[in-house]
């Protein structure tokens, strides 16, 4: 079941549909490799492909409150976040379905983070969403995307 809390705006929109279409033979897992290329895209530095697993207008809300729309807005977010770190991250998905051409996947990341100017280490951990929509020529994008970040034990 659904719940409103992790889809906010988009629970109306897939409750219009009948249920949950399994993902299709020849791509098993789009969400899986769609969570693979926006890694490794962000720790190659890769910001114009980054930028293009997002669509067009696009949605990113940040863990303080922030939103950036359209792909121009998290297109800059990114390239601060590149300037200042180099990522290590690993996605652990523990949820996820699609109904038609909408889908989300959710679930928990861990992440190195290497300041660029000194070097230092941080780990992050927290949870991410991401709601997804399949284009016209079946590519899966992401359509909003949301993190939290877990406050460090002591």
């Amino acid at each position: 079941m659904l719940r409103p809390m992790v889809l906010t705006g988009t629970l109306l929109v897939l409750t219009l549909f009948t249920g949950a279409t399994p993902p299709s033979a020849d791509n098993a897992d789009p969400f899986a490799k769609l969570r693979g290329e926006w890694a490794t895209a962000l720790h190659a530095k890769q910001l114009d492909q980054l930028v293009l697993l997002y669509a067009p207008d696009a949605v990113f809300l940040t863990e303080s409150g922030g939103r950036f729309t359209g792909r121009p807005a998290i297109r800059e977010l990114c390239q601060r976040a590149m300037d200042t770190f180099t990522s290590d991250i690993q996605f652990h998905s523990l949820a996820q379905e699609q109904s038609g051409n909408l889908g989300y996947d959710s679930g928990d990341y861990s992440e190195t983070l290497v300041a660029n100017a000194g070097g230092a280490r941080t780990e992050a951990k927290g949870t991410y969403l991401m709601v997804l929509k399949r284009q016209s020529d079946g590519r899966w994008l992401i359509q909003q995307q949301m993190w939290t970040e877990s406050a460090p034990k002591h």
